[in-house]
């Protein structure tokens, strides 16, 4: 008896020195410690010797040898899902090889921890490995969020990519709408934009010279194209708007006739956005009878969003009409870096999103140097896997 309870003694001896060496090896190493470190960079206002102290032990109770081996058995199938996602992303790329330090899972929550050596990647190896990524976790039962750290650190990685707040997981690559806007007058760059390879929407205005013949033109491409329905702003002239505009001062019918109008002379359309329109979109009569007709006629609602004040999403939805809406426009400066910088800014959102609209023009708000970016950046973008879509492809 007395034999067993020795026997006993040692055997607990020997458990509490293994878990004490273990959990000493990992105060003083870092081994897979991404959660623990995750929450020590967002715990607001703490920092110094005590916050690392309380992130060491933190990492001892849920990373060492012991800990891992305990969780392998308790809960298995997260362990199983960290080890599956780890190898995803190792097989991945090169650049996945060099800048991944580890993965971690817990609760649908996907976290990919680089090293530094991620700032040394280029813009568009950063954008494919990220992309990347969001999609292995599109591949995981249960995953919905992943979190990208830099050394266990919430971090921006550049102006594009911020790292401070959770991206979406996906199936598919990132999908880019581009609209470009003001179709309708054979306008500076209408001819080079129509010769780019990657799937484009084309918006053109109503009772235009040309507007019926570029809709057929633009269809006959295989792009999207919609009506670029002139309506009243806050300050714009009413002279800026052509012939049967959508003003606030109309009657309901006359604007719902006004609109059949548009899309009588563009049927090629299968949705609409707003030129200009700032007053008009922020009118909830005014949209309601716009909307209405885009229901009847099958059309898809694009807001420009040219307010904040705009009703147009509150509206769409309330009537059950396909609604989508701009997340940056690409030409607000007919300057060359301007735009590559927005066309970029477009990219990373779509990225963190799953999906981006952006918007630019022919004529003199963009024209050939807006054509002139999209040429020399689209193909590159391609190449690493990002999709351009016309906005049917969102619906």
């Amino acid at each position: 008896m007395i034999k067993f309870k020795v026997e006993k003694r040692i055997h607990f001896i020997v458990v509490i020195s293994v878990f004490l060496f273990s959990s000493i090896f990992t105060f003083f190493i870092k081994g897979n410690n991404l959660l623990a470190n995750e929450r020590l960079a967002i715990t607001p206002g703490q920092k110094g010797i005590k916050t690392i102290v309380r992130a060491k032990i933190r990492n001892v109770i849920l990373y060492s040898s012991v800990s891992q081996a305990i969780n392998k058995v308790v809960d298995h199938e997260s362990y199983q899902v960290r080890k599956r996602i780890e190898s995803l992303a190792i097989d991945l790329s090169h650049n996945a090889k060099i800048a991944l330090k580890d993965v971690g899972y817990k609760n649908g929550k996907i976290y990919y921890n680089f090293s530094s050596k991620i700032y040394k990647l280029k813009l568009m190896e950063q954008f494919a490995l990220i992309d990347s990524l969001l999609q292995i976790g599109g591949r995981i039962n249960g995953a919905k969020t992943g979190y990208f750290l830099i050394n266990g650190r919430k971090a921006k990685l550049s102006s594009y990519i911020n790292f401070k707040s959770p991206f979406r997981v996906r199936r598919g690559p990132a999908k880019v709408a581009i609209i470009i806007d003001d179709f309708g007058n054979r306008a500076a760059g209408t001819d080079e934009i129509l010769k780019l390879e990657q799937k484009i929407t084309c918006a053109i205005l109503p009772f235009k010279e040309t507007s019926t013949e570029e809709a057929r033109e633009i269809k006959e491409n295989g792009f999207d194209v919609i009506v670029h329905l002139p309506m009243e702003s806050e300050k714009g002239k009413l002279s800026w708007l052509g012939s049967k505009p959508i003003l606030t001062s109309l009657s309901t019918k006359e604007i719902k006739s006004r609109v059949q109008e548009a899309i009588i002379d563009i049927p090629t359309a299968i949705g609409f956005n707003n030129h200009t329109g700032s007053k008009a979109t922020a009118n909830k009569r005014v949209m309601e009878a716009i909307l209405k007709v885009a229901k009847s006629n099958n059309l898809i609602a694009i807001d420009s969003r040219t307010t904040s004040k705009s009703v147009v999403g509150q509206l769409a939805n309330k009537l059950e009409v396909p609604y989508l809406e701009r997340d940056v426009f690409l030409d607000n400066k007919k300057d060359y870096g301007d735009i590559r910088k927005n066309l970029l800014l477009l990219v990373a959102h779509a990225i963190k999103e799953g999906q981006a609209i952006g918007i630019g023009h022919v004529g003199p708000h963009g024209g050939r140097i807006t054509f002139s970016v999209l040429s020399k950046i689209l193909p590159s973008l391609d190449k690493i896997g990002i999709k351009f879509v016309g906005i049917s492809d969102l619906i």
